[in-house]
């Protein structure tokens, strides 16, 4: 029993290459993981959540408005017109923009509600949330940090009571007066001289939440998520199997006897591109109607970008599991190389939870990913309902053929130099 262990544990540590995907494929999962869910390595821009300001009033009030919002630590600035965001956000590049309309100036002046927007992506609410849980404080207290703060206290005192009589309004702000003259002669003679607004717990400033971009067929943003992410994780796998067709055969001997027919070489490994490809289309296919039919997820109205999504998908999938065999010299290489890439991308890529849960750094290195440019394209069809001739959509349709593409043309490569030579 003893030698017989010992037997297997000499064998796994001469195998070196399967020795280090053994300990390799978790070491990088809780590296990733640990990045992902901001553990490790989250620097203080990492922490901000970026903050879309389009400032249509522009004057003076607004402009400090904005500084103060410049100055959260927790919030990262930058302005835009209207129209660019509104459309960054449809697109899915931005998840909202924070709209200062004008009259911002006069409401401060007379003490009203401030005519303060967020327009937003439906489908980034969780983002969204965090972000007004940042600017809340600062929002409701921009009529007292930039406005007459007298007038503004007896105001909202007024509209608390409901009052819309002339003398009565008058009566109250003359009462708030006194009573805002009190409370600071009383801060002024605080011994410990701490600096103390005496409006702080009037707190105004309302803000009107729209949202920009919504489901309007009736598809579930986490079904969306769970269909997109799953489907093109599980192809990734399904087609690595597909391209361990050619190692199989060349151990079998299978491909030697195809090398001495008239056959072209290369034609074996298009036929298995062919075969990847068909496969490929038709389990997303089969993944979608499933999803539609069990758990209503509506793609009647969208057949037509979804079929360009599905076949852009398939093919740089399917490149992806030929390049694999095409580079592996054993079947045990491709399946552990295989799962480490795969498990990789799909986490970086948006497979496994959504993207914005994730520190900027790793969004960024998101567009590495199949994963990323396929789900973003579902996401384009069942949520943001975006034309087929939309650039946006018709540009993730062209990254991944690019990528199917260049992946394909290493294939070819690396198949006449590893698999053709041990044939």
């Amino acid at each position: 029993m003893i030698k017989v262990a010992l037997k297997d544990l000499r064998i796994f540590l001469k195998d070196r290459r399967s020795m280090l995907l053994t300990f390799a494929i978790p070491i990088a999962l809780i590296t990733l993981f640990a990045f992902a869910f901001g553990g490790v390595g989250k620097g203080k821009e990492d922490s901000k959540v970026s903050l879309l300001i389009s400032d249509l009033d522009n004057t003076a009030a607004s402009k400090e408005a904005i500084m103060l919002f410049d100055s959260l630590k927790s919030v990262s600035i930058s302005t835009m017109s209207l129209e660019d965001a509104e459309k960054a956000i449809k697109k899915g590049k931005v998840s909202s923009v924070l709209v200062i309309h004008n009259g911002f100036s006069d409401s401060l002046q007379q003490g009203a509600g401030l005519p303060l927007e967020l327009k937003y992506d439906g489908a980034k609410e969780i983002e969204v949330g965090l972000l007004q849980q940042s600017l809340i404080p600062t929002i409701a207290m921009l009529p007292f940090n930039l406005g007459d703060s007298k007038m503004m206290m007896g105001n909202r005192l007024a509209r608390i009571a409901g009052v819309s009589n002339l003398d009565k309004k008058q009566d109250i702000q003359f009462r708030s007066n006194e009573l805002f003259d009190v409370i600071s002669k009383s801060i002024s003679e605080n011994e410990s001289k701490e600096q103390i607004n005496p409006t702080e717990m009037f707190i105004g400033g309302d803000i009107k939440m729209t949202k920009l971009v919504k489901a309007t067929n009736d598809n579930q943003l986490g079904l969306i998520q769970a269909v997109a992410g799953t489907a093109v994780m599980m192809l990734l796998f399904s087609v690595v199997g597909i391209g361990l067709g050619l190692l199989d055969e060349k151990q079998e001997g299978t491909l030697k006897r195809l090398l001495y027919t008239p056959l072209n070489p290369l034609n074996i490994l298009f036929g298995k591109m062919i075969a990847a490809n068909l496969i490929s289309i038709f389990q997303l296919v089969v993944m979608f109607l499933f999803a539609s039919f069990v758990f209503g997820l509506k793609i009647g109205e969208h057949l037509p970008g979804l079929l360009l999504m599905i076949i852009a998908t398939a093919f740089a999938c399917s490149a992806f599991g030929v390049l694999l065999a095409s580079f592996a010299k054993t079947k045990q290489q491709v399946q552990g190389l295989s799962t480490l890439i795969i498990l990789v991308m799909s986490a970086i890529g948006g497979s496994m939870m959504p993207l914005f849960f994730m520190p900027v750094i790793m969004q960024k290195a998101a567009v590495i990913s199949v994963n990323y440019w396929s789900i973003q394209g579902f996401y384009d069809i069942f949520w943001r309902n975006l034309p087929v001739l939309s650039t946006t959509f018709l540009s993730r349709i062209l990254v991944l053929m690019v990528i199917g593409l260049i992946l394909n043309s290493v294939a070819v490569i690396m198949f006449r130099k590893n698999i053709l030579k041990l044939a």
